[in-house]
């Protein structure tokens, strides 16, 4: 399946380089010191005619409830430890 959108180029240079590069993106940004838009241009791409975007989006939700896991479990170990020393404390009057 073939799909048309326009894209924005932009000419991008900063002062540390020999050479600047050509950049495209979905929008048009503001120019600045090192980047100058150059226009506006409309592309046509291919994209597999069975694209099923829900593996990536399970694979990425996967990665979001490791790391929501790992947190939790940072934090219940602080938790426990900072329990454990205030619990070995001697009261002494």
């Amino acid at each position: 399946m073939k799909i048309k959108t326009k894209v924005h180029i932009h000419f991008t240079q900063y002062a540390t380089d020999d050479k600047g590069k050509y950049e495209v993106f979905s929008i048009k940004l503001d120019d600045s010191a090192y980047r100058s838009y150059v226009g506006e241009q409309e592309i046509e791409i291919e994209v597999p005619d069975d694209f099923d975007p829900r593996a990536q989006q399970l694979a990425v939700l996967q990665a979001m409830k490791q790391k929501v896991m790992a947190d939790y479990q940072k934090s219940v170990t602080d938790i426990n430890r900072q329990i454990s020393m205030l619990t070995a404390l001697e009261l002494t009057v």
